[in-house]
């Protein structure tokens, strides 16, 4: 079926596909594409695909038979990217920080939206939990507070950055999966303009939120980062946007909140690790 799609929406045939994540991978006339699910819509796409220069790895947006970045099928929405590097690998800290390097444009500190997206979180779980007929065992609720008194920590850490100056944008990406690939972080479906420090935190609190001790010696490019984006790395390591992302889960799934702690029965391996962390970052 994917390959008839593929066949029908960008005149490619296809001989061989094999899933990778979530979306497949081909090869035709000596390159390697992906096509997968996007859920950007055309406009959004030109705009943030005007800011990727030509000799990024980046990957190339094919059109489709329409002359458009976006196919639409079964009222899904696809997209066809050519892959601009050879091999592909777990990505590693140090991709990130390399192509965080070009800056696209500035924002004032007072004008940058993390402090204001985390207080937006923060009181939506408080109101919940405070106004909600939702009954919660002693466990869950002291794991909410704790967690949100971490996240009230991270926006104290944010605001002692010593001057408001201008905090540069790159691209960045709205989540980094533990699993991800060169793949997966070179697609363009996955986008957005933030400070590097997003995704530097993001990558690694994939492992500060595991059952394994981090390592340090995955974290020595960090040791290249000025004062003021290791406040900011600090800032957005400590924010448990992995507790945020159960607590939503649970909210739309409608789950039962006597279960809540089962999530974070490795509290104590989290905080070891994010300890770690944090003592490398400030030595």
């Amino acid at each position: 079926m994917i390959t008839n799609l593929i066949s029908f929406l960008y005149d490619i045939k296809v001989e061989v596909i094999r899933k990778n994540n979530d979306g497949y991978v081909f090869l035709y006339n000596n390159n390697f594409y992906i096509f997968k699910n996007c859920q950007m819509n055309e406009e959004y796409l030109q705009y943030i695909y005007n800011f990727i220069s030509n000799d990024s790895f980046f990957h190339k947006i094919i059109k489709n038979r329409h002359n458009k970045y976006i196919s639409t099928y079964d009222n899904q929405n696809y997209i066809l990217m050519m892959v601009k590097f050879n091999v592909n690998r777990m990505l590693l800290l140090e991709d990130i920080y390399n192509s965080g390097s070009y800056h696209i444009s500035y924002v004032k500190k007072k004008d940058f939206n993390w402090i204001k997206l985390w207080k937006i979180k923060i009181d939506q779980v408080a109101y919940f939990v405070s106004n909600s007929n939702i009954k919660m065992d002693v466990l869950s609720l002291s794991i909410i507070n704790y967690y949100l008194e971490l996240a009230e920590l991270a926006i104290q850490i944010f605001n002692l950055i010593p001057i408001d100056d201008y905090i540069p944008l790159s691209l960045c990406h709205n989540r980094i999966s533990r699993n991800a690939d060169l793949y997966d972080y070179y697609s363009v479906t996955n986008l957005v303009f933030d400070h590097i420090t997003r995704d530097l935190g993001e990558y690694i609190k994939n492992y500060v939120y595991s059952d394994n001790l981090i390592e340090t010696n995955q974290l020595k490019i960090l040791n290249n980062l000025s004062v003021n984006e290791r406040y900011m790395l600090l800032s957005r390591l400590i924010f448990p946007s992995y507790f945020f992302d159960i607590f939503d889960e649970f909210i739309l799934n409608q789950q039962d909140f006597r279960n809540f702690y089962t999530y974070f029965l490795n509290v104590d391996q989290y905080e070891k690790n994010l300890k770690i962390v944090i003592d490398y970052i400030t030595k």
